[in-house]
Parts: C-alpha cells; sequence; structure tokens
C-alpha cells in the first residue's frame, strides 16, 4: 500500500509501514517513536544498498577496463563487444538508481525530521510537549547532581480561560494560547525550557535558578499575560507554582508534586506565584504592629491606643494578609501571633489602655494568657461572632476576666445584632461601627433612633462606649449629637508604630 505525504510543498510516496505485532511493540512507545524507529531501520538498508551499488559500479569498472585495455588478450569477440557497448549502459543505469536511493534517503530524513518534531513539540502551541520533558528533566537532574547548583520547575495556570472558552468559543481560546505561549516564550532565558503541560497549564524549567530568578521570572511572564488580557480584553492572569531542585525535591516526581502543590496555594492564597508548599513565616517579622490612638473629643486627651497588625512589606492589606494565611490553614495561628506580639509592644511602649482585637478561636486555642501588670487590656469580640453559642462563649469570656482581661463588643451596628449576648456579657466598652455613623450623618431619622439607641445601651456598657472610624467634620459632628466622648479614626490620627518606652533605672544608695 502507497501512501503521499507533503514534505517541502512536494508529494512524495513511500510505502506504507506495516505495524509490528502488539507483542513485538514495547509498551513504553508511542507511534511517533515506534514510526521514528522503522525510518531509522529504512535508513540504515538505503545506506547498506547504496554502498552495495557502489562495490558493484567500482567491479563492473576495473573489470571492463581490464578488457578494453588487454587489446591482445584472446577475450570472445561477445565480451569485447559488451565491453564496448554495455558498459555506458549500465554506468547510466547504476547511477540513476544510486541516484533514486540517495532521494529516498533524503525523503525519509525529511520524514525523520517531520516525526521528530511531533514526538517533542505540542501541535498547537508549537512548545515542547510532556513526552520531551521526560527526556529533558533527567538531563538537567544528571548535571546538576554532577556540577552542582539549582534548577526550578514552573507550573504555570492561566487564570479565567474556561470564561474565554464559555463566552467566546474554543477557536479563540485556541489562540488565546497561541499568544500565551509566545509571550512565556519570550519571558524566559534561550536556556530555559516551556512545555504545554496540558489544557492551560504551562511548564517552565528554569535552569541555574535561584529564588530571586524564580520571582523574576514569574514576574516577567505575568507582564507579559497581563499584555495579552489588555489586548484582547479578557480579564486573564496566571497562577504559578514553583518547585526548586534540590530543596523540595529529588525526584522528577516529587518536585512535579510539590509544584502543583505550590500552585494550589497561589490561587487559593491569592498571591499569584508561590514557591514550595513550606507554611507560611509565623515568627516575629511576620506582621508589623501599629497603634491608633483613642481620643476624647472634648479634651482631645488620648484614653488608649487599638492595636493593629500590617503586612511588614506594605504590600498586602489586613484582608489580604489574612486571606493568604486562611489558604494555607494557618490562619488561626496567624492570629495568635498578632495577639502575642501586640501585647509585647504594648508593654514595650509603655500603654496605660490598649484594644486588641481577637476572636474565639484566638482565645480558646490560647485558653488563657497571663496578663500583663500595669497595663489595662481590652479584648475586642466582633458583634457577629456572638450569633451562635452564646453559653461556650461567655464561659470563654468569664475565663480571661478572671486573668484581668475586659471586653468590648467590635463593629457594634455593622448588620448583626446579639442583644442576648450583650445583655449577658455587659461588655466594657461598646465600639459603634464607622457604616453607622456614615448612616446616621446623611439620614435625620436615622441618626434620632441612634441617639435614643446609644442611651439604652449605656446601661449595658461599664466603661463607654467609643465612635470609631471618624474620618470627617461632617462625622465628628454626628458624634457629638450622639452624646459620645471617646472617638477613633483618621480624623484624631492614623496608625503609627510607638517607640520603646525609656526603661527607668532605680539608682543603687552607696554602701
Amino acid at each position: 500500500m502507497v501512501n503521499r505525504l507533503t514534505v517541502g510543498g512536494r508529494r512524495v510516496s513511500f510505502q506504507k509501514l506495516m505495524p509490528l505485532p502488539p507483542t513485538t511493540l514495547a509498551s513504553t512507545d508511542t507511534p511517533v517513536e515506534y514510526d521514528l524507529r522503522q525510518i531509522e531501520r529504512r535508513e540504515w538498508q538505503l545506506w547498506t544498498l547504496t554502498l552495495t551499488l557502489l562495490v558493484v559500479f567500482v567491479g563492473v569498472t576495473v573489470l571492463t577496463s581490464y578488457i578494453l585495455l588487454d587489446s591482445e588478450s584472446k577475450q570472445s569477440d561477445l565480451i569485447q563487444l559488451f565491453a564496448y557497448r554495455g558498459l555506458p549502459g549500465l554506468v547510466i543505469l547504476i547511477a540513476l538508481f544510486c541516484a533514486y536511493v540517495l532521494h529516498t534517503r533524503v525523503t525519509f530524513g525529511r520524514m525523520r525530521q517531520l516525526f521528530e518534531k511531533q514526538a517533542m513539540r505540542d501541535a498547537l502551541t508549537g512548545l515542547f510537549n510532556r513526552q520531551y520533558f521526560k527526556e529533558r528533566v533527567d538531563e538537567e537532574l544528571a548535571r546538576v547532581a554532577r556540577r552542582g547548583g539549582m534548577f526550578a520547575l514552573l507550573l504555570c495556570n492561566l487564570d479565567h480561560f474556561k470564561t474565554v472558552n464559555d463566552d467566546h468559543g474554543h477557536h479563540i481560546g485556541d489562540e488565546v494560547l497561541k499568544d500565551v505561549s509566545k509571550v512565556v516564550l519570550e519571558a524566559t532565558r534561550g536556556s530555559d525550557l516551556v512545555f504545554r503541560w496540558g489544557g492551560d497549564e504551562i511548564l517552565v524549567m528554569l535552569s541555574g535558578t535561584s529564588r530571586e530568578g524564580v520571582l523574576t521570572a514569574a514576574g516577567r511572564i505575568r507582564n507579559g499575560i497581563r499584555q495579552v488580557s489588555e489586548r484582547r480584553q479578557f480579564g486573564l492572569d496566571v497562577s504559578i507554582g514553583a518547585a526548586l531542585y534540590p530543596e523540595h525535591g529529588q525526584t522528577v516526581e516529587s518536585l512535579i508534586r510539590l509544584a502543583d502543590r505550590a500552585l494550589y496555594l497561589a490561587k487559593r492564597g491569592g498571591e499569584k506565584v508561590h514557591i514550595g508548599e513550606e507554611e507560611y513565616r509565623l515568627d516575629e517579622h511576620s506582621v508589623r504592629v501599629v497603634f491608633q490612638a483613642v481620643v476624647d473629643r472634648t479634651s482631645k486627651k488620648v484614653l488608649g491606643y487599638e492595636a493593629l497588625s500590617r503586612d511588614p512589606q506594605g504590600k498586602l492589606s489586613i484582608g489580604e494578609l489574612f486571606q493568604r494565611y486562611q489558604a494555607v490553614g494557618q490562619l488561626t495561628e496567624l492570629k495568635c501571633l498578632c495577639f502575642r506580639l501586640q501585647l509585647k509592644a504594648a508593654v514595650a511602649a509603655g500603654l496605660n489602655r490598649v484594644f486588641i482585637n481577637v476572636s474565639f478561636a484566638v482565645l480558646d486555642q490560647l485558653q488563657s494568657l497571663p496578663k500583663p501588670p500595669g497595663t489595662e487590656v481590652i479584648l475586642e469580640i466582633s458583634e457577629a461572632e456572638a450569633l451562635h453559642d452564646v453559653d461556650r462563649h461567655l464561659k470563654t469570656t468569664t475565663a480571661w476576666r478572671a486573668q484581668g482581661y475586659k471586653f468590648a463588643i467590635d463593629d457594634f451596628g455593622a448588620g448583626f445584632i446579639s442583644l442576648p449576648f450583650i445583655a449577658r456579657l455587659i461588655p466594657d466598652y461598646i465600639k459603634m461601627d464607622r457604616s453607622t455613623i456614615v448612616q446616621a450623618s446623611s439620614s435625620r431619622q436615622f441618626l434620632t433612633f441612634l441617639r435614643d439607641l446609644v442611651l439604652a445601651l449605656r446601661n449595658y456598657s461599664k466603661e463607654g462606649i467609643i465612635a470609631e472610624g471618624i474620618e470627617t467634620p461632617e462625622e465628628l459632628q454626628v458624634v457629638r449629637d450622639l452624646g459620645i466622648d471617646p472617638v477613633q479614626g483618621y480624623l484624631m490620627g492614623r496608625p503609627q508604630e510607638l517607640e520603646p518606652a525609656p526603661e527607668i533605672r532605680i539608682s543603687r544608695p552607696a554602701a
């Protein structure tokens, strides 16, 4: 059976390679690999045939030359006639057959190139495929093991790509994948390899790199994909999980598994790039503690400070920072760390009164922490937490009050009101949420209602009500109309770090 294949714009014919029996074909061979083996066998056969023909040609030439030169010999007239008239035809025949063999060899060579390209390239994007990755990653492992150093695997997954396919069709999705593959190639170095891993995932193998190199390459990849998104007006982004050899694994399987885990953390944590599956660091450098003053609006006297946590790098909001740790299951541990660091910073700054945000999960995990002497510590509980399991929460607050801590209801009026909990807890302070103040500033009717509510709440707050989030003079006027004196917000002062209090040295009397 003869098939035709277009090679270099020409139609060439070749005999179809018959498949070997199933028992002969190795289970690990792909169809392309099997075709390459068959082509290689045909190439060796053609070279053997060409060599044989050349030997025959040389032999015939030598023999004929001997006959022609030996004019005195007694060779028969028939042989001499063959030598004179048949030799040119034989030479031409052998030459044409050699040319045919060489042409067939070139054709097989082109076919081999096509099959090799199929064996290592993805048909859609032109990137290397997973089959080729297995060969190259083993070479890279051996190279690093021999010479030392590091290499990294970056597993990149397009965000919101499914929406592109659903809204615009798979043909547009294919075009987007081609554009993305191109920018990823442009974002990497010549020594790096880029593979189509499957679907909307691309794997990048960075040779001779480090953590800083990974972050640099990931940044370039993200910038390139954002440009594709802007050009096509799609909301595309990319999440990247990275694993380093030998830090994160000694085998290909362990590196791929860890890169996939890192990709999951990058997507869930919202950070987009994550290296390794290690949990985020939890120490004194994980957060930065700042304080915001609580001020008496009439005397301008500072009544205390609220301790707040911030991202030490200044890149994330506190909500984003908490979301990142929540993605890896460490949110409660982070909040416990914040509590300890805030308490430590308040003591170091010599504060007489400090408000600290906590949750019942934190209080239950810490159980009870001795209150530092000389500092009044008010634990702020969000009102939303008090909607369920009131009895257990009251038991927790009783245990902490026994250690000398006080309690405040935080975010009052933000949408959750647990009057039974407030009535039974009788908090030391109630902190009025900013949204309530803003609504009162725009509605006279709500202001009247809120004034009556504040009068009633004074009976269930031991030490008073604090208005927080005050940012404008109009909001401060609402607080004045409500008869609330303690206020907190940007209008009164922004959160800032406090210098440690100077140590008091007591000189000993001379002996």
